[in-house]
């Protein structure tokens, strides 16, 4: 239960830190989300119709939850770019505007742990346990590749790879 909790504490970070990507809509998100699932984890026949179609309400719901967040932010001044990409603007936000960052921050990671929690007590009553921790550790390694791509150096039109670093 201890490695269950944890699990969900790590999935609510890395969805928060890849939320802040806007290249797609929502809507294709989700659906690439979904379709990666799909794809990944196995579902009997009897439980396939039922549980996607929960798995696709929550993914909807997290997203709410996440576009809610966003909004709220952009309302006191506040627009944060991709993870990693947030320290210099982090540094010249007023006291004011760092306290309403965390607050919300925190309103919105208790949301989702909430959500989880209580997508969680659905699954449970359609699939075993181990389609759902097998589930949990897919939405870990999907949101794991996102980041992990996201980070990758650029190449230029030559093939050279940019390190961001100025040449002398």
């Amino acid at each position: 239960m201890k490695r269950l909790w944890i699990l969900m504490i790590i999935a609510v970070f890395c969805a928060s830190s890849n939320l802040f990507a806007q290249e797609k809509s929502s809507k294709q998100k989700i659906l690439d989300r979904l379709t990666y699932m799909k794809e990944h984890l196995t579902v009997s026949e009897k439980a396939s119709a039922n549980f996607w179609k929960t798995y696709e309400q929550y993914l909807n719901d997290e997203m709410a939850i996440m576009d809610t967040y966003r909004k709220n932010l952009e309302k006191q001044g506040i627009k944060l770019g991709a993870p990693g990409t947030n320290k210099e603007m982090i540094e010249k936000l007023s006291d004011k505007q760092l306290t309403y960052l965390q607050d919300q921050k925190f309103d919105m990671r208790k949301k989702m742990l909430d959500l989880e929690y209580n997508y969680y007590k659905k699954f449970k009553s359609i699939v075993p346990p181990q389609t759902i921790q097998k589930m949990y550790n897919l939405e870990y390694k999907y949101k794991k590749t996102l980041t992990t791509t996201k980070k990758e150096p650029k190449k230029d039109p030559q093939g050279a790879v940019n390190t961001g670093k100025k040449k002398r």
